[in-house]
């Protein structure tokens, strides 16, 4: 009875002490193993989303003795779903528990993805005690590793014990996202078939989609086929560098570049796409500042993707990434605008074709949070799924762009032959009005034309006899010219015997005899220039040209009792002046009114001054006196 008593009043005390051993052993102990079957790893890969165990690294320097038996052994926090770590740079460690069933092969493999892990190191119990070490990762070369895939796949030889594998990954660069399956090596060879399928199958797509594109492009003369082509090249080049067949064809001796050349890809799609999306949408026409955020994008994805090439690629993934989630929310919801407020309907392909992509890849992601609580494909698969989608409704939405243009260049086709219809008809009448209105105006002008005939006739006749009455004139002024100049001729004669007579010394007679003289010397002054205007007729114009001696001849004149008051001519030669020629009658009357007509406005108590000067090879006669000028 006090055994019961001491026994019941020590039961509290122990259950607690076993309760803590328990939790002990639980935390010193790895997840509950997973055992294979020989049916497991065939038809689909086994998923280790379960049972994984996770452990970050901040110093990236423990290794796996730390891990497996040391300090470190109980950090080991149990993970639901895949490995989810973001742009961490530290080093994770995960640990999980494999056996196999008797009937099991004991030859498996472990494929991790997606292949962009810069550092992945399989730690594998070699049943000694201690661990086989099996490094892969992008930052080791293609040709070291010992399955030959796009993935990274570590070979693994279970037991029917349950043994703990350490798996230690490490990104430095992109987002950590790791995923683990097991296969058997018959079912790992028929699915990497179907990836490397898959692929061909895409690559294909893309080349006949580009080439259709640029023979769009050429045909209709339209620069968008052109730039979906180059957009459709980037997806195959995203797919390509995101599945790792880049590290596998390109980079297999440049390990270091893998990760940089898939950040630059990356961003260089991110400017073609942004570019062709802000195209097909026409962003620009419907609302400008939207066109120019994606300009803007396209500029920042540039900057990135000069320093990515520059290899800064680690510190700029984070931005990358974050410019590329921010430039396809606005577009969605300015895409979702056009549609549903703007009723732009013409969009709804195009938009059909972003959205089924990023519907597919979001469906992805939830697939590999949730594992198989998730029906469908694996992610890959629907990675892939997405893009062949998305490529094939957005082919359709550019297709269907080049039909609403033939509909619309048909429609414009017949509404301009109306028009031209039209026109040819308001042509037509228009034609019959003129011609009628020019048959009209050419009756006109024929009666126009006769009654000019008719005024040139006359116009004619009235010229004939004009020309009979100045050839008459002419004789006629010829005839009075010469009769005058006889009787004036004598009265001159007369004049002067009278003036050299006895009587001629005679105030009277002289005053008499001087008026005589020059009304003699004005009438024949006036018959030379009569004779000079008919000399200057049109008909009458020739020269008689011949050589004068300019100073002789004007000394002459001034010498010449030809005018009243002819005293008053002062003759001036500055340089002795050379031989000129020229019409000496014409000269001389010239020079004579020049005189006169100075000798007449000039005062009588002034002289008139006939300067003659050598100017070049011309002489020059000025004939200067102190008259009122002319106003």
């Amino acid at each position: 009875m006090r055994l019961d008593v001491e026994t019941t009043g020590a039961g509290p005390g122990r259950l607690l002490l076993l309760f803590c051993l328990l939790l002990l052993w639980c935390l010193a102990t790895p997840a509950r193993a997973l055992v294979v079957s020989a049916s497991d790893g065939l038809a689909r890969g086994l998923e280790l989303s379960r049972g994984l165990e996770i452990q970050r690294d901040a110093s990236g320097q423990w290794r796996i003795g730390d891990v497996a038996s040391g300090a470190q052994q109980h950090g080991f926090a149990p993970l639901e779903g895949p490995v989810e770590e973001g742009f961490s740079r530290e080093a994770v460690w995960l640990r999980f528990s494999l056996a196999r069933t008797p009937d099991a092969p004991a030859r498996w493999l472990l494929r991790l993805r997606p292949p962009r892990i810069h550092e992945a190191t399989l730690f594998a119990p070699d049943g000694r005690g201690g661990f086989v070490e099996t490094p892969l990762g992008d930052a080791r070369p293609f040709s070291a590793r010992e399955i030959p895939d796009h993935n990274f796949v570590f070979p693994v030889d279970l037991s029917t014990e349950p043994a703990a594998y350490f798996l230690r990954l490490r990104n430095d660069g992109p987002s950590l996202r790791a995923e683990l399956d097991l296969w058997q090596p018959a079912g790992f060879e028929r699915d990497r078939t179907a990836d490397y399928a898959i692929m061909g199958v895409l690559l294909g797509a893309v080349v006949l989609a580009v080439c259709m594109n640029l023979i769009f492009g050429a045909w209709l003369r339209d620069r968008l086929y052109a730039h979906y082509a180059l957009y459709v090249l980037c997806i195959a080049a995203l797919s390509v560098n995101r599945q790792g067949f880049a590290a596998e064809w390109f980079l297999g001796d440049r390990p270091e570049r893998v990760a940089q050349t898939l950040l630059a890809v990356n961003c260089f799609f991110n400017m073609v796409g942004t570019a062709f999306m802000a195209r097909i949408f026409q962003f620009r026409r419907h609302w400008r500042p939207a066109a120019q955020f994606f300009n803007a994008v396209v500029g920042y994805n540039f900057v990135a993707f000069v320093l990515a090439l520059a290899g800064h690629h680690a510190a700029v993934a984070p931005w990358v990434t974050a410019g590329s989630a921010a430039s396809t929310l606005f577009g969605a919801v300015f895409v979702c605008y056009l549609l549903f407020v703007r009723r732009q309907f013409q969009y709804l392909l195009p938009a059909s074709a972003f959205a089924t992509g990023t519907l597919l890849g979001l469906y992805g992601l939830l697939k590999l949070w949730l594992g198989d609580q998730m029906p469908g494909v694996t992610p890959d698969r629907m990675y892939w799924l997405g893009t062949m989608v998305h490529l094939i409704l957005l082919n359709v939405a550019v297709a269907d762009r080049t039909r609403r243009a033939e509909r619309d260049y048909r429609a414009e086709r017949e509404r301009v032959l109306a028009v031209r219809l039209e026109a040819e008809q308001a042509l037509e009448g228009t034609v019959a009005r003129r011609t009628a209105e020019l048959q009209q105006t050419n009756a006109a002008l024929h009666e126009e034309i006769a009654a000019r005939a008719r005024l040139e006739a006359r116009l004619r006749e009235s010229l004939e006899v004009e020309r009979q009455a100045i050839a008459q004139q002419r004789e006629f002024v010829s005839m009075v010219s010469h009769e005058f100049r006889t009787p004036l001729t004598v009265i001159d004669g007369a004049a002067q015997s009278l003036d050299i007579s006895k009587l001629g010394a005679e105030p009277v007679v002289k005053q008499r005899t001087e008026r005589i003289r020059r009304a003699v010397q004005r009438l024949t002054m006036l018959i030379e220039n009569i004779l000079l205007a008919d000399r200057l007729q049109p008909e009458n114009r020739a020269l008689r040209v011949d050589a004068i001696d300019l100073t002789a001849l004007v000394r002459g004149l001034c010498e010449s009792s030809h005018f009243p008051a002819a005293s008053r001519l002062v003759l001036e030669v500055h340089d002795p002046v050379s031989t000129v020629r020229g019409d000496r009658a014409l000269l001389e009357i010239a020079l004579q009114n020049l005189m006169q007509n100075a000798l007449k406005y000039s005062p009588a108590e002034h002289p008139v001054r006939v300067v003659l000067r050598q100017a070049g090879d011309a002489v020059q006669v000025d004939v200067i006196d102190r008259g009122p000028g002319v106003a």
